[in-house]
């Protein structure tokens, strides 16, 4: 919240004011309140100047060290959070099959149990790895009790904020709020970002001239925030370019080139698109709050109100342009704002306009997350089907081979389904809003009806359909749960209790063809049996992750060139030994698919997967990719 870069960032620095940041009540003893003389036996007088003494006492010793104090608070509250509110459903459905994934297949770069593969890149680099080794809940309260204490720490540091602690708490009530949401990704993400930010802006005095060592601290913290979360690299990028517009050139790239880098290099290895909705709605009260930072902080935190102004501007470019960012950008204002208006409080004059406003701001701050925090509480809370009753639904997708396609599951409004059933079966859909509107809109435009969900069953290869017991999500899933249950010529049941129902695609697409048969699809391989060789379209979307692999999970060599190819004249067509082929990709067709082609040179099994290997995948060389080409 300084203008220029920190000039004081410790209590080392020149000036007068060298004790601690937070007033500290007189030790002494007060007339009236000290003990009695001695012998005296007032016990009832005695009892509350003892209980007050003490209060004091304790109260004492917390300012004396606020960062360490605020950071004990938010790791209780978050153990209470464990305690209460930490279910399977919502966030945390996608965190857990995302943690179980990498925890299976440490190895695979293209996870197949989610909306035909996706890569884990795409969704964070490295939170699924660090949640499936400390564990998805312990790494939400590992975070968020960090960036409790790198907040305090920015806050006190900061000379011009004169309420650290308050401000903190106002902190500390949006962290313990994003956790029972099940944010954990963005929360991880936000501790390396608030780490970045500190080691910019909180650098000590002392140091001031060793800008190289505060750029290797902020850069690989700003890089890490990034490869959490994109969402949290974003917020990281929008302070870099306050910085740079101030003319701060040293902070502004040492906090924003990292992230750029991660996010280039990230879409270029692990290609992915998608959209992220955002509602008028969800975007007025971002631009509101940030319009309310700008205007009621004071004049001098150039920093503050320039971050404000570029983060309003973002949520209006984002909300007008369709990106996978979408109402995502909102968490900054909800994480945030309410620690910035407590600390401009001070600073307006009592009973003025801005001193009502800020206090009304602060209310329908309180009022904004509380109610997205409560609502995230009722609606996401799975049913008790889905850890109770559900092994008779997975025993007779067993029984039936569901293993051999693709399993679509009417979602819950939980999406408990993401995390429960993807460890058995590959899933058609999972929870990822923006992979789902980009590859299956018709369950977003109001257009699903029994012709386009029996062609979108056969463009998916679903083979079975279940519809779960509990609410479905949005109107989306409402409708499919109709039209489901309302009989469809294609859709037949086969079993059903009181939680589940289960029906069979009478006339399913093989999710190989042709000459080809699926023996079994994994999360991190498909077994595939090939009776003749040729092109065999496989139903994966394509990534260049995808590789030949044997029975070990090593991938097989790609084509290799022969001698007689390599001693022909420049501009002669090369020719190559397919001996344990090669993959491709289709051209787009009307939905937008780019399929997987399997150029077999034999009859006999294959077994693909995505192993993490450079150069990427088993690629058919250009001069066999015409032969790879099918209907």
């Amino acid at each position: 919240m300084a203008t220029a870069e920190p000039t004081r960032a410790d209590d080392t620095g020149t000036g007068s004011s060298t004790g601690p940041r937070i007033a500290l009540p007189e030790t002494g003893t007060r007339p009236g309140t000290g003990p009695g003389p001695s012998g005296s036996s007032d016990g009832g007088a005695g009892r509350p100047a003892r209980f007050r003494a003490a209060f004091l006492a304790l109260r004492e010793r917390l300012l004396r060290h606020p960062v360490l104090s605020v950071t004990a608070l938010a790791g209780v509250l978050h153990i209470v959070w464990f305690f209460t509110f930490a279910n399977s459903g919502g966030d945390l459905a996608a965190q857990d099959a995302w943690a179980e994934f990498v925890g299976r297949h440490p190895d695979s770069a293209y996870n197949l149990a989610w909306y035909g593969g996706m890569h884990p890149v795409s969704y964070s680099v490295v939170s699924p790895y660090l949640m499936s080794v400390l564990g998805v809940r312990t790494t939400m309260m590992i975070a968020g009790t960090v960036s409790a204490g790198l907040l305090t720490l920015i806050l006190i540091r900061s000379r011009a904020v004169r309420n650290p602690l308050w401000a903190a708490m106002a902190g500390v009530f949006a962290l313990i709020c994003n956790a029972i949401s099940g944010r954990v990704t963005f929360g991880l993400g936000t501790m390396f970002a608030l780490g970045a930010v500190a080691a910019v802006f909180c650098w000590p005095y002392r140091w001031r001239y060793k800008r190289w060592a505060k750029a290797l601290c902020a850069a690989p913290l700003a890089a890490l925030a990034t490869m959490a979360s994109p969402v949290a690299g974003l917020f990281v990028g929008l302070v870099a370019v306050a910085l740079f517009l101030q003319k701060r050139r040293p902070g502004a790239w040492a906090l924003g080139l990292a992230p750029t880098a991660v996010v280039a290099v990230s879409a270029w290895l692990f290609p992915f698109s998608g959209t992220q909705p955002m509602s008028f709605g969800s975007a007025s009260l971002p631009l509101l709050y940030s319009a309310l930072v700008f205007v009621l902080s004071p004049r001098r935190w150039k920093t503050v109100r320039v971050t404000a102004a570029v983060y309003g501007l973002a949520v209006l470019l984002v909300w007008l342009i369709s990106s996978q960012i979408g109402s995502n950008i909102t968490r900054l204002a909800m994480l945030f704002a309410g620690a910035t208006l407590v600390a401009a409080l001070p600073f307006t004059v009592r009973k003025s306009w801005r001193w009502y406003t800020a206090v009304l701001a602060l209310a329908g701050f309180a009022g904004w997350i509380g109610f997205k925090t409560v609502d995230d509480i009722v609606h996401t809370a799975p049913a008790a089907n889905w850890s109770r009753e559900l092994a008779p639904l997975v025993n007779q997708l067993q029984q039936v081979g569901a293993e051999k396609g693709r399993v679509e599951v009417v979602p819950a409004r939980s999406h408990r389904e993401a995390s429960a059933l993807a460890p058995y079966v590959n899933l058609a859909r999972g929870w990822n809003r923006q992979a789902d509107m980009e590859r299956n809109p018709l369950f977003y435009d109001d257009t699903l009806n029994s012709a386009n969900y029996h062609e979108w069953l056969q463009r998916w290869a679903v083979h079975y359909v279940v519809v779960p017991k509990d609410e479905p999500d949005g109107d989306g899933g409402q409708r499919e749960r109709e039209l489901v249950r309302r009989g469809l010529p294609y859709l037949r049941q086969i079993w059903g209790d009181a939680q589940w129902q289960l029906f069979k695609v009478t006339d399913p697409a093989p999710l190989a063809e042709p000459n080809a048969v699926v023996l079994r699809a994994e999360q991190g391989e498909m077994t595939i049996q090939v009776s003749e060789p040729g092109p065999i379209l496989v139903r994966i979307p394509y990534s260049p992750w995808l590789s030949i692999v044997d029975a070990e999970g090593k991938s097989l060599k790609a084509p290799q060139e022969t001698d007689a190819s390599k001693h022909r004249p420049e501009g002669t067509p090369k020719t190559y030994d397919n001996v344990n082929g090669c993959l491709t990709q289709t051209e787009e067709d009307a939905d937008g698919d780019r399929w997987t082609v399997l150029l077999a040179p034999k009859a006999g099994t294959y077994r693909l997967a995505a192993p993490y290997q450079l150069p990427r995948g088993t690629p058919c060389p250009d001069e066999l990719k015409q032969s790879a080409k099918t209907r």
